[in-house]
């Protein structure tokens, strides 16, 4: 069990820095199955307040990252809890650079075919001692999913990240978790954008702040629709702190 674990409205959280979490994952590598790695954020976690699979699906996971500010106000408002937020493409870089320096293999799949071609490409010219064995865009129909699993199984794909947007990566993942032979299996979510520089990483002002939805927000305005989640994870979080006290 995971001593690390706290549960906002339901939905799971470890509370991990990121040298810790692979130190903890890598002790795991000898297990028989894959390790699965999530990151949480308010929409995702009012979306498996109504979605039996997804919820499961995290409830299952091995890692449950803090993923957004929301998640981290989340843990402190209700259970005065310090949670260290990393998100998503920083864990990924991290992973990257202990994969290039054990030499552990990558298999990325996921994104449109452009945005997979080109965060392979920018992948190997940052770490070109990645052993990335093969990459593939996640456009694919679902009678083709156990082809793109043999692929992985057949390079001994230590690593697979997966970028197929939430919650389809996750329900994929816990789907096919048993058949993968990986040792890690990540859901990446937009970070395969970031990697192919379609989408550029917030400033450190607003990393720090914890405003890189914001920064995101403006990057990308037709988004914002997204963000109906966050005055009803306020909502939910107000009624439950109000509730306890």
């Amino acid at each position: 069990m995971n001593n690390r674990r706290i549960n906002i409205l339901g939905v799971p959280l470890d509370n991990y820095q990121p040298g810790e979490l692979i130190s903890r994952a890598e002790n795991g590598f000898n297990g028989a199955r894959a390790q699965t790695i999530f990151s949480v954020n308010p929409e995702k976690i009012m979306r498996a307040r109504k979605d039996p699979e997804l919820l499961s699906a995290l409830r299952e996971a091995d890692y449950l990252i803090p993923d957004g500010i929301g998640a981290v106000l989340g843990a402190r408002i209700l259970l005065k809890e310090k949670t260290n937020r990393i998100t998503g493409v920083a864990l990924m870089d991290a992973w990257l650079q202990t994969a290039q320096r054990k030499k552990y293999r990558i298999f990325i799949f996921g994104a449109r075919p452009a945005i997979n071609s080109r965060a392979a490409i920018e992948i190997r010219k940052k770490y070109p001692s990645l052993e990335l064995v093969g990459h593939s865009h996640g456009y694919i129909e679902e009678g083709f999913y156990n082809r793109i699993i043999g692929e992985i199984n057949d390079l001994e794909t230590d690593i697979l990240f997966v970028g197929l947007g939430s919650p389809k990566q996750e329900k994929w993942i816990h789907r096919h978790k048993e058949s993968l032979r990986v040792k890690i299996c990540m859901g990446v979510g937009g970070s395969l954008d970031v990697m192919a520089g379609r989408v550029k990483r917030a400033p450190q002002f607003f990393q720090r702040t914890g405003l890189e939805w914001l920064y995101r927000l403006i990057q990308e305005p037709r988004k914002y629709r997204r963000q109906h989640f966050l005055p009803q994870f306020a909502f939910e979080l107000l009624k439950k702190k109000l509730g306890s006290t």
